[in-house]
């Protein structure tokens, strides 16, 4: 129960003997009415046991109890209240592993569980006060792993929104909220409430009967639901006011009703959650329209959908996301010889605790203080700073409209304008050490205190072990935070560091802080490739040979990337009204690249279900406006827009220009609604 009595239901209880050594009896998660049944192997007596209440729904945080009692003098029942909380911080929660209970399109995966690679090697342990001194306790202001104001880390090349995009992936193939980060877990018993796929349960559940609340009933079932953007948060307005499909949905008391909670820990993870709920719809509506030869006999529209946004999120993973991070000697190799370590071929797969507890968690030096969001508010800051907080990127809440996120300035769409991520180095931003949760404030602490609690060996012993060459502390340099830390406390000759530190200091050393090193590329690549080709239903296994992405690709990239599912996502409009096609005219190859200089055109399609009427519409062709005719588009009718001149039709407008308004250079076209906001847009391959 809460403060108020009221039962709280989906809560995970976890049990232990009182005055023993901790012993875990066992763990059980709360139905409606709040109420659950201690089964213990040899009995209990309820009053030798202590419990941990753990909310999932809030990323995994502990609810104290603060008070237990029997109801109504019932000796057969057990009453408590605890504290309960909301949205949990990313790094706030504690660690993730695998359960008997995930399952994947497949069926269920046996194994679920957390494993070490590497069991004979002896854990990290160092005292708590020299991990506390590495990750800056408290947040002070000179914690060897805080970034300096006087020498900031510098721009790797990878775009920024590739750090939100590991978070999401995180979320997507682990969450355990029953460890502990206060004590030594047996990574064989840490339980998982996410698959272990790259499956997207994050954003599908199971299906539309095991989450209904995540699909539109009334309009489309085979479209998720989304919701609009709240007002502005500065005074001076802005920002995209009303428009559907620019926030998640959520309830009356602003909680977004998604798939997994801790994508609304942050506005920007918030965001790209949305741009996968946007992309799915979007693909409905190609395989509506266009797109049609891509559903499969006997699927449906929404089944179709799923897989293809599943299996074009597995190949961003694989082509686009791990060749960003990682080092492309070890990707050669385990696309060569295959996997060596990391969920191997032929085992159940289970997380490693060397992935999970450590390797992955190199997204967090990813991260910057502030965001550059859109075009209107410029960088904002990741979590409140000082009094009065202004605006900052905190979530848990509705977004509002001037903080939608434009993932054009967050990713690469072809014209290399976009910022970039804080290189991958033993140093943190500082917001990252001030996070608004209880316990340690310090993401670094945490991380480190958690490796401890896993028993994760060094560094070193796990280089050594995968056949590394060990990079011992001193030769990450004598100003280094590992080599701060050891000396103030004595340790100066010690050889060995945390392997979450190893990999961040590995990547520094050998890569300059571009990408990950070799132990940290190999542990990371393995597991997510590992996790990709051990499921039945991914694109190596079920896809047809040589499968490559097969839904349009909008921007002028090199390949099929994120800033393709994020552009195609941007193009549904709400209303139904989509850019169906660019031609920018002779030699751009788009269209069929003939003709005049003139012949440039736009092609705009009803993708909804009822008339569009385009009175007071406005398309812009790279900075060039012009209001669209007073015409009402039907159900899947179009209304080509052509530059220059012609007699108008139903189907045909001329704007009549005398040059050209397009080029070859992957310019944007845009179409703004009647109230002037932006309602659909498209970057076209040249």
């Amino acid at each position: 129960m809460d403060g108020d009595d009221r039962p709280l239901a989906g809560r995970v209880v976890v049990g232990e003997r009182r005055g023993g050594d901790g012993d875990r009896i066992g763990y059980w998660t709360t139905g409606d009415d709040g109420g659950f049944v201690l089964d213990a192997d040899g009995g209990v007596d309820v009053d030798d046991v202590s419990f941990t209440v753990r909310n999932p729904a809030g990323g995994g945080d502990e609810e104290s109890v603060r008070r237990r009692d029997r109801p109504d003098g019932d000796e057969a029942a057990l009453r408590l209240t605890v504290n309960a909380h909301n949205v949990a911080i990313h790094g706030g929660t504690e660690h993730r592993g695998m359960n008997d209970a995930a399952c994947t399109a497949a069926g269920p995966v046996r194994s679920h569980r957390f494993h070490t690679q590497f069991p004979g090697l002896d854990p990290y342990e160092r005292d708590e006060d020299l991990l506390r001194t590495l990750g800056g306790a408290d947040g002070e202001a000179d914690a060897p792993m805080m970034e300096s104001p006087d020498d900031p880390v510098g721009d790797a090349e990878t775009p920024a929104g590739y750090g939100i995009f590991g978070q999401f992936v995180d979320h997507d193939v682990t969450f355990d909220p029953t460890s502990d980060i206060d004590r030594r877990n047996d990574p064989a018993a840490l339980r998982n409430f996410r698959t272990p796929a790259l499956d997207l349960d994050s954003l599908y559940r199971t299906n539309a009967e095991a989450a209904p609340f995540l699909y539109d009933h009334e309009t489309n079932e085979r479209k998720l639901l989304t919701g609009e953007a709240a007002a502005p948060d500065a005074e001076d307005g802005g920002g995209l006011s009303g428009l559907p499909g620019t926030d998640l949905q959520r309830n009356e008391q602003g909680v977004a009703l998604i798939g997994d909670p801790r994508n609304d820990e942050n506005v920007v993870v918030s965001q790209l959650q949305l741009a996968f709920v946007n992309f799915h719809n979007r693909v409905v509506d190609h395989l509506r329209g266009p797109g049609s030869d891509l559903v499969e006999g006997g699927e449906s529209v929404l089944e179709a959908a799923q897989r293809l946004v599943r299996w074009h999120y597995q190949w961003v993973v694989r082509h686009d996301f791990l060749p960003r991070i990682c080092d492309r000697y070890v990707l050669d190799d385990i696309e060569e010889r295959g996997r060596q370590h990391f969920v191997p071929p032929g085992r159940t797969p289970a997380i490693p605790v060397e992935f999970g507890g450590a390797a992955y968690r190199f997204g967090h030096s990813m991260i910057r203080h502030a965001f550059d969001v859109n075009d209107e508010v410029g960088e904002v800051p990741l979590f409140p700073t000082g009094a009065g907080d202004g605006r900052n990127l905190r979530g848990g809440r509705p977004v509002p409209s001037d903080l939608v996120v434009d993932w054009s300035r967050l990713l690469d769409t072809g014209d290399g304008d976009y910022q970039p991520a804080r290189k991958t180095e033993p140093l943190l931003a500082p917001t990252l050490f001030d996070l608004p949760i209880s316990g340690d404030s310090s993401l670094a602490v945490r991380n480190l205190r958690r490796a401890k609690a896993l028993g994760i060996p060094s560094g070193q012993d796990v280089a050594a072990r995968m056949g590394y060459d060990p990079i011992r502390n001193e030769a990450f340099g004598e100003d280094s935070p590992i080599m701060k830390t050891l000396r103030a406390h004595d340790r100066g000759a010690d050889p060995d560091s945390p392997l979450w530190y190893y990999v961040l200091a590995e990547a520094e050393h050998q890569q300059d802080g571009e990408r990950l090193g070799a132990v940290g590329s190999r542990i990371v690549a393995e597991t997510l490739i590992g996790l990709i080709e051990a499921d039945e239903t991914a694109y190596p296994n079920a896809a047809p040979d040589d499968w490559e992405p097969s839904l349009p690709q909008p921007t002028p990239t090199e390949r099929y990337t994120l800033a393709d599912i994020t552009e195609f996502a941007a193009e549904a409009n709400p209303d139904g009204l989509v850019i169906h096609a660019v031609d920018a005219g002779p030699g751009s190859g788009v269209g069929d690249g003939s003709g005049g200089p003139l012949d440039e055109s736009v092609t705009l399609r009803n993708a909804a279900d009822d008339p569009i009427d385009l009175t007071g519409y406005v398309i812009d062709l790279d900075g060039q406006r012009d209001e669209l005719p007073g015409a009402t588009l039907g159900p899947d009718e179009t209304l080509t827009v052509h530059v220059g001149s012609g007699t108008d039709t139903a189907t045909d407008h001329y704007l009549g220009r005398g040059a050209p308004a397009l080029d070859d250079e992957g310019e944007v076209v845009t179409v703004y609604g009647p109230g002037g906001e932006r309602t659909t847009r498209r970057r076209y391959v040249g």
